[in-house]
C-alpha cells in the first residue's frame, strides 16, 4: 500500500491577518508540529502545499522529508491548493493507493489520528474515511485512488467534503474531537493557548 499526506497551507488567514500556521505551538510552530507527526507515521510521500505565504513558510521548514509545493493560483480556493498537491504527488508516486488531506490549522492533528484513519480502511475497506467531529465529517479525510478524479472536479474554496456529501455509503468515520478546534482568528488562538496551558497545569 502507497499512500502521501498532502497538507493545505496556502490561504491567506485573513481572519487571522498572518500567517497563522506559524504560530507558536507548544515548543515549536502549528504546522512544524504537523510536519513532525506526520513524518512519524512514514507515509511513503509529504506534500506540503503553500501560497499566499510561501516565502515565509519555506525560510521556516527545513526538512527534507516534505516536498514543498507553491500554489500560484491559491486565490482559486482550497480545490485549487487539493488539485496541485494531487498532481505533484501522483507524478512522484504514480501508483499512490490513498491520499490524506491535512488542513495547517487543526493543531491537535497526531501521529494516533493519522494510524487511526489507516486502521479504520484496512477494517473496513471503505473508500473514504473521514474525521468526525462536532456532528460534522471533516479533515484529516482518506480517499482511495477511486477518488482522485472527483478531487479533480472540485472548485473554488471547496474541499473534500463535497466529495463526502457525494457518496455517503463508501465512507468510514473516526472520532477526533479536538478537530473541532481549528486556528482562523486570534481569538481561537487564544483559546488554544489557555487550553495549552491548562493541560500543562494538569
Amino acid at each position: 500500500m502507497k499512500w502521501g499526506v498532502v497538507i493545505l497551507a496556502a490561504g491567506e488567514a485573513t481572519r487571522m491577518g498572518k500567517a497563522k500556521m506559524l504560530l507558536p505551538f507548544k515548543k515549536t510552530t502549528i504546522l512544524a508540529h504537523l510536519i513532525e507527526e506526520i513524518t512519524l507515521v512514514e507515509p511513503n510521500i509529504i506534500q506540503l502545499v503553500t501560497g499566499y505565504y510561501h516565502d515565509l513558510i519555506q525560510a521556516q521548514i527545513s526538512t527534507d522529508k516534505v516536498d514543498i509545493i507553491q500554489n500560484p493560483h491559491y486565490s482559486l480556493g482550497m480545490s485549487s491548493s487539493i488539485q496541485v498537491g494531487l498532481t505533484a504527488m501522483i507524478k512522484a508516486c504514480p501508483d499512490l493507493d490513498f491520499l490524506v488531506i491535512v488542513v495547517s490549522d487543526q493543531p491537535y492533528l497526531n501521529q494516533s489520528i493519522l494510524l487511526r484513519l489507516l486502521t479504520k480502511q484496512q477494517q473496513t475497506a471503505k473508500g473514504i474515511i473521514a474525521s468526525s467531529y462536532n456532528g460534522i465529517k471533516g479533515t484529516p479525510v482518506l480517499l482511495s485512488s477511486a477518488y482522485f478524479s472527483h478531487l479533480y472536479n472540485l472548485t473554488g474554496d471547496k474541499g473534500a467534503r463535497v466529495i463526502l456529501q457525494q457518496f455517503p455509503d463508501d465512507i468510514a468515520t473516526i472520532e477526533f474531537e479536538n478537530g473541532a478546534l481549528d486556528i482562523d482568528t486570534p481569538e481561537d488562538y487564544e483559546l488554544l493557548c489557555k487550553k495549552i496551558n491548562e493541560e500543562d497545569v494538569d
